[in-house]
């Protein structure tokens, strides 16, 4: 059964800014939690810590560094949570984040279970609920649609957990 919640928030510059939201994403946390993407807010993780990284040196990150580059090359600790959040339209990207834009998401999702553990959770927040999928190992455990009211897109939030192989 997948877990379906409706949140009504006015949109803001940065997704964490957004109090409703930021609770939202919170609640599915746990343990040591890269998010990738950063920006200006920082989370609250009960039992756990944020590792922050982004490319924007003006943002409180632990890591400024493009995200491929980071998955690529982390060979500490496995993430019991990553929380993907990009800028994932082009108007945004101009708009607020000097023309920067998640290019291939793709290959990200395809290395993101290497730096994971075996229980791990992935929180995504975009346009699409296609998110990790099965074919990564992974099923939907949760999603939230955040309405914006006006002519701004609804957000999709999508809580996916990895599950063993043998289950699929």
């Amino acid at each position: 059964m997948i877990d379906f919640t409706y949140i009504a928030q006015p949109p803001r510059r940065y997704t964490f800014e957004q109090p409703k939201l930021k609770l939202w994403v919170e609640k599915y946390c746990f343990g040591r939690t890269l998010n990738l993407f950063a920006g200006k807010v920082k989370l609250n993780i009960l039992n756990g810590w944020e590792i922050r990284v982004d490319v924007d040196k003006n943002m409180p990150a632990d890591y400024y560094m493009d995200a491929y580059g980071f998955v690529k090359t982390w060979d500490k600790e496995k993430f019991n949570t990553i929380i993907l959040d990009p800028p994932y339209n082009l108007r945004k990207a101009r708009e607020k984040y000097q023309g920067r834009y998640i290019g291939s998401f793709t290959k990200i999702k395809e290395i993101l279970p290497n730096i994971m553990t075996d229980n791990g959770r992935v929180i995504q927040l975009g346009y699409s609920s296609v998110g990790m999928g099965l074919k990564r190992g992974f099923i939907k455990k949760a999603i939230c649609l955040i309405c914006h009211n006006g002519d701004h897109n609804d957000t999709i939030g999508l809580v996916e957990e990895r599950i063993q192989k043998s289950l699929f």
